[in-house]
């Protein structure tokens, strides 16, 4: 069920719900709380990895992962596979889509070069993976707040702390959360506390969110687009272990096939629908929801032949 509310979130977002409505909106959910979706979908893969691990059959999730990887790489060709001159530079720009994901799917490139990179050090002490993915993440954090906050004006260092595929990828992103989910399933004690305590966690990282991003909208004087936030650290676990506290009867295979295709099919909406001249904004977060919804309610029938694409 958070899956799928977090799926539903995505849509909106990359529609821009409140974008032109109100700013500040704007900045604390979508520049903001909405900021939670891929740590929690990342930390939800790294917990359930540990089976993996166990069974040591991670060719075996590589194959179902990459094969979903490469089939929406597919369908997406048509928005990303353009060479404008044919240049070292636009031929390795058209290699780095390739590798690391066009748009959105650039969430499965992170989770493959993730879980590699946690299978290769699965023998390292948890403490020591938990340093690491820490230091990692603080390296990420410096720099898109270094990009944003042009701490190195003028120099290359600048243009290139301002490239977001420099900091969103498997090693200072990915890592991190996919480790963080990880861990909180090999600390078993983390998941025999009260509830409540879960609760008060979530809600505090939630107030931490909105008040950093405030505080980046006040320092930057505009609506700063940011991708890791020190808050989503504290957040992302609490939220994640408080709803995996609760005990909610429920087809969740099935909410699961909803909550993966609604992620993966809606650019194709917001696509059709700009081209219409929806601008960003409620309207167009609405239409592209429920279209999205459709398709994947429409589409449900074809999990028997597609559904290695769906994660099935």
């Amino acid at each position: 069920m958070l899956k799928l509310t977090l799926a539903v979130i995505v849509v909106i977002s990359h529609a821009q719900v409140l974008m032109g409505y109100s700013e500040l909106g704007y900045q604390l959910t979508v520049q903001g709380l909405f900021r939670i979706v891929v740590p929690i979908f990342m930390m939800a893969s790294g917990y359930f990895f540990i089976s993996v691990i166990r069974s040591q059959s991670l060719f075996r999730w590589l194959k179902k992962v990459v094969s979903m990887y490469l089939f929406w790489m597919l369908v997406y060709v048509y928005f990303w596979l353009d060479i404008p001159a044919v240049t070292p530079y636009e031929i390795l720009k058209l290699l780095r889509v390739a590798v690391m994901g066009y748009h959105h799917l650039w969430f499965l490139s992170a989770l493959i070069g993730a879980a590699i990179m946690l299978y290769m050090l699965r023998n390292l002490p948890l403490k020591a993976l938990l340093v690491l993915a820490l230091t990692l993440y603080a390296m990420g954090m410096f720099f898109i707040y270094a990009g944003h906050y042009h701490l190195f004006a003028g120099t290359p260092l600048d243009v290139l702390f301002n490239e977001i595929w420099f900091y969103r990828n498997f090693l200072f992103f990915g890592f991190p959360f996919f480790c963080t989910g990880y861990l909180l399933r090999c600390w078993e004690r983390l998941s025999q506390w009260d509830r409540r305590y879960y609760m008060l966690w979530s809600l505090g990282g939630a107030l931490l969110l909105m008040g950093e991003s405030y505080l980046n909208y006040i320092g930057l004087e505009g609506q700063p687009a940011f991708d890791m936030y020190l808050s989503l650290l504290i957040f992302c676990p609490g939220l994640f272990l408080w709803v995996s506290s609760m005990q909610v009867p429920g087809d969740s295979t099935s909410l699961a096939y909803y909550a993966t295709a609604l992620y993966f099919i809606h650019p194709l909406f917001i696509s059709l629908f700009e081209a219409l001249s929806y601008r960003p904004g409620n309207m167009l977060a609405l239409l592209a929801l429920a279209s999205s919804l459709a398709a994947v309610v429409l589409l449900k029938g074809s999990r028997k032949h597609l559904g290695f694409a769906f994660g099935s």
